[in-house]
């Protein structure tokens, strides 16, 4: 299962997509949930609308417990507070309300040998213990979790592009620990 399917599978409506300018994927939400029950936040956009706001993802300018589920897309890492990020999620979050993030794993074997993940725009990098450790202290359950190779669609900034044919072989032979793009859903307890 891909990571659209994954999430489309396991979203529900009334939907908030933190990051959202990046990517093709809001527009599958808004395909599957209604334009009316999604909500985006992105320090890159220019629309402040009832829907979308202009803001960063430690201060995320919804009140509390309006959302089903939250979204965020290869975002974390670009955070400098992480944990200001988990709180607001959890905020903004009705209880029983889903989290979904994907995050490069920082252990991954990929990044071990090429250091792609370690650029000056990733500043918070997590492996799976990392990133389910700072879930659970801000309230947060780890419901399921895998792990994915990168492709040029989702990989938008890769600089090592002649690389995904390989990288999608060796990903089924690896240890999840060395696999590269984690996806986790987390539920607010």
């Amino acid at each position: 299962m891909d990571r659209v399917e994954f999430c489309l599978q396991n979203l529900q409506g009334r939907l908030l997509d933190v990051g959202y300018s990046v990517g093709g994927i809001h527009q599958k939400f808004i395909e599957k949930f209604g334009a009316q029950n999604v909500y985006g936040v992105d320090i890159e956009t220019e629309k402040d609308t009832e829907h979308y706001r202009r803001a960063g993802a430690e201060k995320i300018p919804f009140p509390d417990s309006v959302f089903r589920s939250v979204f965020a897309g290869e975002l974390i890492e670009h955070v400098e507070k992480p944990g200001l990020f988990a709180k607001e999620a959890w905020r903004v979050l009705l209880k029983g309300g889903v989290l979904i993030l994907t995050t490069p794993n920082k252990d991954s074997l990929v990044n071990r040998i090429f250091h792609n993940y370690e650029t000056p725009i990733h500043i918070s990098l997590f492996n799976y213990k990392g990133l389910e450790g700072l879930l659970e202290r801000n309230g947060f359950r780890v419901e399921k979790y895998f792990c994915q190779p990168y492709t040029e669609e989702n990989a938008y900034g890769s600089r090592n592009k002649w690389t995904f044919v390989a990288r999608k072989l060796a990903h089924h032979f690896l240890p999840r620990s060395l696999q590269e793009e984690m996806i986790i859903k987390a539920v607010k307890v």
